[in-house]
């Protein structure tokens, strides 16, 4: 019975600590209320007078939540709870922000490395694996050259023997170099027509073409492929002897006698000058091949480093890719742990200022109104309408008040003067 009857002591009296604030905000309530009802009383309920004693009560509820520190804890609290949040999620950002920032400059630094790589693969090939001359730029032009003027050579030279050989009617006045370059074969071959004329034209490409066949079987040195070379020499070589003894016989027609013999193959096989046009045309046309072999594999040298080149500027551009991603990445959590500052200096400047309730404002100057106009109904002798006009007024009064302290609101129930106001 004892225990029972300390619980029944102890509960009315928790009850009685949780409503006494609320007591005294109702008891501050009629205070209000009688205050504007003495006030009123003293000045006649004049409207013009209500204003200033509504500026002198806001002032004094001012001036008592400024000094009720338990109370601004209690309102600060959300303020800084959301500050510590904040804190929170800046040094995360700022964290998130130097990772990034690391991760830029190191692919910058990578970019970096690969344009040096650029520069330098071409001096020293061999230093990332490439197996070229280094040397093999200035080879590849000058490989060119030669090949550009074998190539002139030989187009002269198969274009003045086919036409010799096939279409040229020889005069005696023909000495052996006469017959292998004629200035007009091409002249004279567009005149007799276009068969004649696109036969000697082309004809050189027929040599072109066997060369590049035998580069390209040589390329890869099989058994196969080494049988074919030596297929296309003797073809070069064998169309090569049909020139020379066609124009070795006309030259040879032009001075033979009666007691000569008829040209053959072994006068030909006897004659210096047949073996001259061989090797004008059939030797050049060797060389040609060769420096042609030499140039396309100096070239293939020069693609190798030109496709680890591209290679590297590929991997360049993805780098730069990865830079504006990056970038945008930066300015993003920058501007996030800007705006994340600003909000903490306002709630910084928020806690050290003070919050007014201005719902609890508005319920005591709405109590001190009430007295007021309580007063000008049953206290001052007027008129109906007089009264009604007196009332009206003053509640305009009122109005403008609440709406001068920007406190004609609901959205919000506090007001925030911060430190810098």
């Amino acid at each position: 019975m004892g225990l029972l009857k300390s619980i029944a002591q102890i509960r009315p009296s928790k009850k009685t600590e949780e409503s006494k604030p609320n007591l005294n905000f109702e008891e501050e309530k009629v205070t209000y209320h009688q205050d504007g009802f003495s006030t009123s009383k003293s000045c006649q309920g004049r409207p013009e007078n209500l204003q200033s004693g509504l500026e002198a009560i806001y002032h004094k509820f001012e001036n008592k939540c400024r000094e009720a520190e338990i109370e601004q804890t209690k309102l600060k609290q959300p303020y800084e709870t959301e500050l510590k949040g904040k804190k929170t999620i800046l040094l995360n950002k700022g964290e998130e922000l130097s990772r990034e920032k690391k991760r830029l400059e190191d692919v910058e630094e990578k970019i970096e490395k690969l344009k040096s790589d650029i520069v330098n693969v071409r001096r020293n090939p061999h230093d990332y694996g490439i197996p070229v001359d280094r040397r093999s730029s200035s080879k590849f032009w000058i490989g060119l050259v030669l090949l550009a003027f074998l190539t002139v050579y030989t187009f002269i030279f198969y274009i003045s023997t086919s036409f010799s050989a096939f279409f040229r009617t020889f005069d005696p006045s023909v000495e052996l170099f006469g017959g292998m370059f004629y200035p007009q074969a091409l002249q004279e071959a567009y005149d007799a027509g276009y068969l004649e004329l696109g036969f000697i034209l082309f004809i050189p490409f027929v040599f072109f073409g066997l060369g590049y066949l035998i580069h390209m079987f040589w390329h890869k040195p099989t058994v196969g492929n080494i049988i074919k070379v030596v297929m296309l020499f003797v073809t070069t070589f064998i169309f090569d002897a049909l020139l020379a003894y066609l124009i070795d016989e006309k030259l040879y027609n032009l001075n033979k006698t009666f007691e000569d013999p008829d040209f053959s193959i072994s006068l030909a096989l006897s004659s210096p000058s047949f073996w001259v046009i061989i090797f004008a045309g059939f030797v050049s046309y060797v060389i040609w091949g060769l420096v042609f072999d030499f140039v396309m594999k100096e070239h293939s040298d020069r693609d190798k480093i030109q496709n680890f080149v591209v290679s590297l500027e590929q991997e360049i551009n993805n780098h730069l890719q990865s830079i504006q991603k990056y970038k945008q990445i930066i300015e993003t959590v920058e501007n996030v742990i800007s705006d994340i500052k600003v909000r903490c200096t306002e709630l910084e400047n928020i806690i050290e200022g003070f919050i007014l309730p201005i719902r609890n404002y508005k319920a005591l100057s709405s109590e001190y109104l009430q007295g007021w106009q309580e007063c000008i109904s049953s206290q001052i002798a007027l008129g109906h309408d007089e009264t009604k006009a007196y009332l009206n007024e003053c509640r305009a009064v009122y109005d403008t008040h609440i709406k001068e302290l920007d406190l004609d609101t609901d959205t919000y129930q506090n007001k925030v003067y911060s430190k810098t106001l």
